[in-house]
């Protein structure tokens, strides 16, 4: 599953908003809610390389999963790609079809709230 976004921000804004203070080992939480229902789990951190992607995974029993985030510059901004990979086994392997549908769209919101948060405060800084 891919989506992208372009933020009109510079990258080293948006990675540092992205990402915060991480590296290689950071574990971190997750936590999505849909349908009223809310999740958390655990993730960390595979890969890091500043300015241009990361990697984490999920060891979750139920949906496992590694993801990637990769940052670029560009005219405009920042594009930014993300890469998930579903490591179900199982029944929940053969609700992956359905699964991932449900987590495009969720990533789609994820995205559109950030171009919004990203693009609004810098505009409300600049005004300052």
């Amino acid at each position: 599953m891919d989506d992208l976004i372009i933020i009109n921000r510079p990258i080293r804004e948006v990675f540092a908003f992205v990402t915060g203070p991480i590296g290689v080992g950071t574990l971190f939480e997750v936590v999505t809610v849909s349908w009223n229902y809310r999740r958390a789990g655990e993730v960390e951190v595979l890969e890091y390389e500043p300015y241009r992607w990361y990697v984490y995974r999920s060891n979750a029993e139920i949906l496992p999963f590694v993801a990637q985030l990769s940052f670029a510059p560009i005219t405009s901004g920042t594009a930014i790609r993300g890469h998930v990979e579903f490591h179900s086994q199982g029944l929940w392997k053969l609700l992956a079809p359905l699964l991932l549908m449900f987590f495009r769209g969720q990533s789609k919101q994820t995205f559109a709230h950030l171009k919004q948060v990203m693009e609004n405060t810098s505009e409300k800084q600049e005004l300052t």
